[in-house]
């Protein structure tokens, strides 16, 4: 792979490290701005941030500003640090790229300029046509491209795992994997949460209890748990959960639409098996990774037990309340108990 991902850039941060140009993408903001801070801190002493660390935001300043700066010798350092911050380069026409790889192929060793993307979106594909191949080319030629996208379940639950350890507490993988699955993979969110657990936890084993007890699910969770419980009969449970969420205020149609969504996701993997396709075959078609893939573990027994037909007819139970929802004055509580309640018998029709 041509960019570094993650393990291959903190690695590299902990090397006395020569490059002196980085462009930073991928769909994590919370890793992309942790690893960039590293990045800066290793390239600039806090005590002279003032003089030899300039941030560039947007696209209020032209490169022709940008890398006339970076030919500023730093004050009393070995280098100065550039952060060019969501510089829209990928419409740029093919002067404008010529231009930019003159400007990147002359950069002074002095300087290490940072192009970081956070808010504006890098579409960039090696084997076909997106919008920033062109770009990012010119980067990994004369720089390091640097990919942070969301870490997989199994990673984070893994890190999860040794933090509890340096908080004096402890977590099995499988407790980490279903505190994911409650919080969801946000990485800020989920680090707050889990701060509150292992407090919570007082030196003591983190527990399904204890993580029940303190940690705020997401509603995309907690509709989840409506359809895990219909799929395994917990009628009882399901009424509960959909209850609370209701007086939470959690609009109907929300909740409706992320029960449509598991079904839809049963649906598909019923239809990969008919056709003797496999999980992987499945995973890999629709890009399901990450927590996505662990709670799919959850219903997919669900799909291999029931017809086509009996698949169809949930879905076609949940468009129509969905179409209720939002057209008619029906009480939501009514309105989700008679969902649950028909999804539960057709959840009894195996064939």
């Amino acid at each position: 792979m041509p960019y570094l991902e993650e393990d291959g850039f903190a690695k590299l941060l902990k090397t006395d490290f020569t490059d002196h140009l980085f462009f930073i993408f991928g769909d994590d903001s919370y890793l992309k701005d942790f690893y960039c801070g590293r990045l800066v801190d290793r390239t600039v002493e806090e005590s002279m941030k003032l003089f030899n660390y300039h941030v560039y935001q947007d696209d209020d300043t032209s490169l022709d500003e940008i890398f006339a700066d970076a030919e500023n010798l730093p004050m009393m350092a070995e280098k100065t640090c550039l952060l060019v911050r969501n510089n829209p380069l990928q419409d740029f026409k093919k002067e404008q790229l010529k231009q930019l790889e003159q400007q990147l192929s002359d950069l002074p060793e002095t300087s290490v300029v940072i192009f970081f993307y956070n808010t504006l979106d890098v579409e960039y594909n090696a084997t076909k046509s997106a919008k920033w191949n062109n770009v990012v080319k010119l980067f990994l030629k004369y720089g390091q491209v640097v990919r942070l996208d969301h870490r997989s379940t199994a990673k984070i639950a893994g890190m999860l795992v040794k933090s509890a350890k340096d908080r004096g507490t402890s977590i099995s993988q499988g407790e980490a994997q279903y505190f994911i699955e409650c919080v969801g993979e946000d990485m800020q969110t989920l680090l707050n949460e889990f701060n509150k657990l292992c407090a919570f936890s007082q030196g003591q084993p983190v527990t399904k209890e204890m993580i029940d007890a303190t940690a705020v699910k997401t509603v995309e969770a907690s509709v989840f748990d409506i359809s895990v419980n219909i799929f395994n009969g917990n009628t009882d449970k399901a009424f509960a959960t959909a209850n609370e969420l209701l007086r939470q205020k959690t609009a109907i149609q929300s909740m409706l639409g992320a029960m449509i969504s598991s079904y839809v996701d049963i649906y598909r993997y019923k239809v990969a098996l008919n056709a003797g396709k496999g999980y992987s075959d499945f995973a890999e078609a629709f890009g399901y990774k990450g927590n996505q893939s662990y709670r799919f573990n959850k219903i997919s027994s669900f799909a291999r037990k029931s017809s086509i037909g009996t698949i169809r007819k949930a879905i076609d139970i949940l468009s129509e309340a969905d179409v209720r929802s939002k057209s008619t004055r029906a009480d939501d509580a009514i309105l989700m108990t008679e969902t649950i309640a028909k999804l539960a018998g057709c959840a009894q029709i195996r064939q």
